[in-house]
């Protein structure tokens, strides 16, 4: 059994070039279609340590009917290495633009760094060193 996560965004697009540019993430060809205009229906990400996620977009078909896309529900935890500590404080920089900070980079009584935030297209993330 595997699990996958998709998140549900509205401009999926723009969503694509930000999360390359946050973790560096990789396309995947497996699991990634475009529409017949060249734009993203679902894009499969992959991240340098073999995990990943999928984004796809929201409206249309993918939209529920008055609900809001809050954050709230779920939340993308990333886990870093103590060495990868320089790829978290990137990934938080650019992340926390636009976004409804919760939590701030800081330590915890659990961990040395950890934040949580809704970012520009609603999505919850934690990055935390583990």
């Amino acid at each position: 059994m595997k699990l996958e996560t998709w998140a549900y965004v509205d401009g999926i697009d723009e969503a694509v070039s930000f999360y390359q540019k946050v973790f560096g993430a990789k396309i995947s060809t497996e699991g990634t279609w475009k529409n017949d205009n060249g734009t993203y229906e679902i894009c499969a990400f992959e991240l340098d340590d073999g995990t990943s996620f999928s984004l796809a977009e929201r409206k249309g078909e993918s939209a529920i009917e008055g609900e809001v896309n809050t954050g709230n529900i779920m939340q993308m935890c990333l886990l870093y290495k103590k060495e990868d500590l320089p790829k978290l404080e990137k990934a938080y920089e650019l992340l926390k633009e636009g976004a409804n900070i919760r939590h701030p980079l800081q330590s915890a009584a659990w961990t040395s760094h950890t934040c949580d935030l809704i970012d520009k297209y609603g999505l919850r993330w934690c990055l935390m060193v583990w």
